[in-house]
């Protein structure tokens, strides 16, 4: 009869869908440290680098770095269940050793006993023999005892099966059979009876070690005087991944750490993280708990990132990973800013700012700036748009911007500081991860033009009857030169500054029929220029070409040519000053082929010059700036900046010299802002 004690450990299978099998396919190997690595890459887009203060981990992917969790000592304990199939062994007087465990005399086969499904002990042989059964065994067999499970490795909160087999059954002895959670310093199984003592136990998390022992029935792992068996390891697997920062700049690292509840290096595993983009892997640990890397990505855009365990694999598939973490999304961010437009000065603009990625449980905050840098309105912290409403001033229609940045502390601030900034909230964001481009929104302005001056004239004021009448002008085209009208005065800048009303400066010639050629084009600008600059127009600002349609008082108009065009542009942007032309937006008319050849002939007429159509011409005699008719200027239907309309001739103005129009408020007029 032989006297060996064999001990065997089964895991309790877990139900179907509740672990991810592992392949028994080895997709990526590697020839020891610094071996081949199967890793995809990651992307020319994604850059990765080994966190700051970091090393590279040793036979692992690129930017890696690994670390051993030093506090997986704190292993909980789990909880030991009887084995699918089977009765909890007979206990003792003592209660303090009753335990789930199952015994029998013949080896368990996943956790049951084909001859005796009960789990209770064998029966006892029907004759007996005439000497004590131990003493039919070799003495030395009885000292083996051995321990085995049926897995190495199971994910968080699956159930493992482990046996314990001795070379002699325990039954009537006084010994016991007991199988102790070292890690834990649990007693898990207790078998008074049988050579063979299985149980099945569950843990959430970390590495657990187990030891069997032969000896006088114990509440805790004995010391001496017992049969000890070999030490088995089963790791249950946890997974989690988390990123320093879940949104930052173009450019700018976040890290990411995936972190393992056992050293996946003692089962043979790796840490591995994917883009889910691409199932691809990004990098990975062949050791230790936690995997870190340092992502950057130079322009905008979000990835979802998740981390594995199993077996290398250069694509995120189910066969080689046994376990997954939750996915975590990270931003680069973009920001981008929009505004409406407005049509009477006085009303708000209103601006919406949004971004690529909810800042909400982000250090950052959505700000929207003016050309001044200051915030216009208090910065947004949840969500991923913003927006703000900034009144509309007769004045140039201001630039904005958004940005991503963070709120200034308030802590190395004076107490008024902290209470100014606690009212009216912070004028500024810091460690701004991304802005946006400035944006100019447009909004209609009402004005009109005059061959009268609008202060100043001999005649009466023209400035009060159009007040009265139409309304306050948000700008006024006058002549610069003294031809048939009298030119722009030195009263008339000094008003305009104190009004904020912007000037719109016309040239003319006393023949409107010279249209022609580009050295007469050439020469109107060089005097344009120059009389402006006497003025003290800034540069960039518009100076308007006069040219008239075609008609008794103007006969040779019908003559304009692209030469005469391309000679004004040429002439005023030389100067430095933004060239305009009035004329007949309508296709097909004079002016409107000659823009056509002109364009095509200079295509950069079309990006750096306006022009200011005066049709179609309304006849109402109803309108005035509040209720000024809708934009609907005519287009030559080439490439063109239509940003003024002359849009009634003779307005309703008490002085029928002066004709109401319309003009974008992206047009560069000129605001006098100091007096002459």
């Amino acid at each position: 009869m032989a006297n060996q004690l064999t001990f065997t450990a089964l895991a309790a299978a877990p139900a179907a869908g509740s672990v991810l099998h592992q392949s028994t396919v080895t997709v990526c190997s590697g020839s020891g440290e610094g071996g081949e690595s199967c890793s995809p890459g990651a992307g020319e887009s994604l850059q990765l680098s080994v966190p700051d203060g970091a090393q590279q981990c040793p036979a692992s992917g690129e930017g890696a770095s690994c670390v051993t969790n030093d506090g997986l000592g704190n292993t909980a304990a789990g909880t030991p269940s009887t084995p699918d199939g089977q009765s909890p062994c007979p206990a003792g007087a003592d209660p303090t050793l009753a335990t789930p465990a199952a015994c029998s005399d013949v080896p368990l086969s996943g956790g049951s006993n084909p001859g005796n499904n009960s789990g209770a002990p064998a029966d006892t042989p029907s004759i007996a023999p005439s000497v004590p059964i131990l003493s039919l065994r070799p003495a030395a067999s009885v000292q083996q005892l051995t321990l085995t499970s049926n897995t190495k490795a199971i994910q968080s909160g699956g159930k493992v099966l482990l046996t314990a087999t001795a070379g002699a059954g325990v039954t009537g002895t006084g010994k016991a059979i007991q199988i102790f959670d070292t890690t834990t310093a649990t007693l898990l199984g207790s078998c008074l009876q049988g050579g063979q003592c299985a149980v099945a136990y569950s843990a959430k998390a970390g590495v657990h070690n187990f030891v069997a022992y032969l000896g006088a029935p114990t509440a805790k792992a004995p010391t001496s005087g017992a049969l000890t068996s070999n030490t088995v390891s089963v790791g249950w697997l946890g997974l989690s991944l988390a990123a320093t920062q879940s949104a930052v700049g173009p450019g700018k690292p976040t890290t990411l750490t995936a972190t393992s509840t056992i050293p996946v290096e003692q089962f043979g595993y790796a840490i591995e993280m994917f883009d889910l983009s691409n199932m691809g892997r990004i990098t990975y640990c062949s050791r230790g708990t936690n995997c870190s890397v340092a992502l950057t990505q130079p322009a905008s855009g979000t990835r979802s990132i998740v981390a594995a365990i199993g077996t290398l694999t250069a694509t995120f598939s189910n066969p080689d990973i046994w376990a997954v973490s939750e996915h975590v999304s990270v931003a680069w961010l973009s920001i981008a800013i929009g505004g409406s437009s407005t049509f009477q000065v006085g009303s708000n603009i209103h601006l919406t700012a949004s971004t690529n990625a909810d800042l909400t449980n982000t250090p950052w905050s959505i700000g929207i700036f003016d050309e001044q840098g200051h915030l216009v309105a208090p910065p947004c912290k949840n969500g991923n748009t913003c927006s703000a409403s900034v009144a509309a001033t007769s004045g140039s229609t201001p630039q904005f911007s958004a940005a991503i940045g963070a709120v200034p502390s308030t802590r190395n601030q004076s107490k008024l500081g902290q209470l100014l900034q606690k009212v009216t909230g912070p004028t500024t964001l810091i460690d701004v991860q991304a802005r946006s481009a400035a944006i100019q929104p447009a909004r209609l302005l009402w004005g009109v033009d005059s061959c009268k001056a609008f202060t100043g004239d001999p005649t009466g004021e023209v400035l009060p009857g159009v007040q009265r009448a139409l309304g306050n002008p948000d700008f006024w085209g006058r002549y610069l030169t003294s031809t048939v009208c009298p030119g722009l005065s030195w009263p008339e800048i000094y008003t305009a500054a104190k009004m904020r009303m912007g000037i719109l400066p016309i040239y003319n010639d006393y023949n409107c029929s010279a249209v022609s050629g580009y050295d007469t084009g050439m020469g109107y600008a060089q005097v344009a220029t120059s009389v402006a600059a006497h003025d003290t127009e800034p540069v960039g600002h518009v100076i308007a070409i006069d040219i008239e349609p075609p008609g008794e008082a103007c006969p040779g108009a019908g003559n304009i040519d692209s030469g005469f065009i391309r000679g004004w542009y040429d002439g005023v942007t030389g100067a430095g000053y933004v060239p305009v032309f009035y004329g007949n937006g309508t296709a097909g008319s004079e002016f409107g082929a000659a823009w056509c050849q002109a364009q095509s002939e200079q295509q950069a007429i079309s990006w750096d010059s306006y022009i200011w159509s005066f049709e179609p011409s309304l006849d109402s005699g109803g309108w005035s700036k509040a209720n000024a008719p809708v934009w609907q200027p005519y287009e030559t239907g080439c490439p063109d900046h239509l940003a003024a309309w002359q849009y009634q001739l003779g307005s309703n103005s008490p002085d029928p010299d002066v004709d109401a129009d319309e003009a974008l408020s992206t047009l560069p007029l000129w605001y006098p802002t100091n007096t002459p």
